[in-house]
Order: C-alpha cells, then structure tokens, then sequence
C-alpha cells in the first residue's frame, strides 16, 4: 500500500513540476544559455532538437541543467568549458537545476512505485 502512496505522491509531483519546466523553458532559459552559447554540447542539442515541440525547449533545459551539474566530465570530453559555467549566476542555476530534478525524482518514484505494486 505504501507503494502505491509513493506513485501517487510522485504523479502529482511530476503535474506540478510541469508550470516550473515552462516558466524555465520561455523566460530563463535564453539567458543561461547566453553564458555558454559556444559550448558544444549546446550547440547540437540546438540543432538536434531544433525541430522538436516547443523549438526543443525542453530538452534544452534539461540540457542545461547536465551541464551546470556535470561541468568537469564535460570539460573532460571538451564540450564546455568550466569557467563559462561558473559564470552563470546563481538563481538561473536554481531555475535550470530544480525543475529538472523534481521532473526526473518523480519519474523514479513512479517507476518504483510501479514495479513494487
């Protein structure tokens, strides 16, 4: 019973974190990505997903967000440069980090809670 408490719990965690994902998507995204417009990374999941619902926003945010978390193994496969990711401010940080953490810990929590039920 617990398990099914977890998928629920988590369910409504993922609808909540879709207005956070959009508000990210159309009125932070462009300026994190201004701090590392020359990053490779970036500049093929611009021209992957240029096509994509929403012009790829989405992808695009989640993204940013392996880059402002991962930015070493990046810089080790030279797809970013560190120091253009530590001047990404802080609060835009926040806003690419935190709408894709919760979107992906609720998407675990119903796989979890899907295979134990």
């Amino acid at each position: 019973m617990v398990w099914f408490y977890l998928g629920i719990g988590s369910a409504i965690l993922m609808l909540l974190s879709f207005p956070l994902i959009f508000c990210a998507m159309y009125k932070k995204l462009d300026a994190a990505e201004g701090y590392v417009q020359y990053s490779t990374y970036l500049v093929v999941q611009k021209q992957i997903f240029r096509n994509a619902h929403f012009d790829g926003r989405p992808q695009r945010v989640f993204a940013m967000a392996t880059i402002i978390l991962i930015p070493k193994l990046l810089q080790w496969r030279r797809l970013v440069l560190v120091e253009d990711v530590e001047r990404i401010p802080r609060h835009l940080r926040y806003w690419m980090v935190i709408p894709t953490l919760t979107a992906f810990m609720s998407f675990v929590g119903m796989l979890i809670s899907w295979f134990f039920i």
